[in-house]
């Protein structure tokens, strides 16, 4: 296994990690926001290269310092070759399984590949399986020259700032602050706890997010992305629920007139059972994605001894 360090090599890898979407989409998004800042610190590691069949992305080992915190050890993987994946998790140490961490991606065969390590690295694994949705043309695949810098909003184009829900109510759109992390980290589904809290916090600092907001200023309805550009963790409030918001809320704010990162790829996961949230994101006109989003969480099995 070898990081990729050099920025043309990068840069490279993102053209070439397009090709193979939506497989690649979670390893692409994060090799994104590496070439344009890297807020997380995060590296790339391949198995070869120019010649690559897998890339898993990785926090720097400095970001690791907590053992229980699987927010911050967060590993991104794609392969061609899952045999090849499963050499590298087997016989090499590109991951730290003395710690609580989890591993997303959206491959059935990574799925296969992480069943058969777990027993071997002495770890108890829980999996989570969700609809992968995206929105077609936030990218073109087979246009690989184009340079991926965000250009000046087009002359003449109007961006809402405001909504109207199914009942005629009408709320503002912003962003989310960081002071509203306490309350998106008690809707989302994968937090409730203070590493969670943590986490959505940095990513409201470094990354989009958008909300509904009532007359007080106060977000009744609201979406942040994190650092692989995935928009994660929407919630409507109970009562503001079924009025069109959080579809009219997704469909306004990831137009291209409306982002702020450009050209980044728009994609998010719904539960399987949650078929209201599925309806929703269709309207907001997403698309539902060969396989399926998975994430692993891992906890070393500790010795009795």
């Amino acid at each position: 296994m070898m990081l990729l360090h050099c920025s043309q090599k990068l840069a490279a890898l993102e053209k070439i990690l397009m090709k193979s979407f939506p497989e690649s989409l979670k390893v692409y998004g994060t090799v994104y926001y590496i070439n344009r800042g890297n807020a997380f610190n995060l590296e790339v590691v391949v198995d070869s290269w120019p010649q690559f069949n897998t890339v898993i992305t990785r926090p720097h080992e400095s970001e690791m310092k907590d053992d229980l915190d699987n927010y911050t050890n967060s590993y991104f993987m794609f392969t061609k070759d899952p045999e090849n994946l499963g050499e590298i998790l087997s016989k090499t140490d590109v991951i730290n399984w003395k710690q609580v961490l989890q591993i997303q991606g959206f491959q059935s065969s990574v799925d296969r590949v992480l069943k058969d390590i777990a027993a071997s690295k002495m770890v108890q694994m829980d999996i989570a399986k969700n609809i992968l949705f995206f929105k077609e043309k936030t990218i073109d695949p087979l246009d690989i020259t184009k340079e991926h810098n965000a250009p000046e909003a087009k002359e003449g184009i109007k961006i809402p700032h405001v909504l109207q829900s199914t009942d005629g109510q009408i709320f503002q759109i912003a962003p989310l602050k960081e002071c509203h992390a306490d309350q998106v980290n008690q809707g989302w589904g994968f937090g409730g706890n203070e590493r969670s809290r943590r986490y959505i916090q940095r990513c409201i600092r470094h990354f989009p997010s958008f909300s509904a907001v009532d007359s007080d200023r106060n977000p009744v309805c609201w979406c942040a992305s994190e650092q692989s550009t995935e928009y994660r963790m929407g919630y409507t409030v109970p009562e503001l629920r079924n009025i069109g918001l959080m579809s009219r809320l997704m469909e306004l704010c990831t137009k291209p007139s409306f982002l702020t990162v450009k050209d980044a790829p728009i994609f998010c996961h719904v539960a399987e059972s949650n078929e209201i949230s599925q309806r929703a994101t269709v309207k907001a006109g997403f698309h539902v994605a060969r396989g399926n989003w998975y994430q692993w969480t891992c906890h070393p099995i500790r010795s009795p001894l």
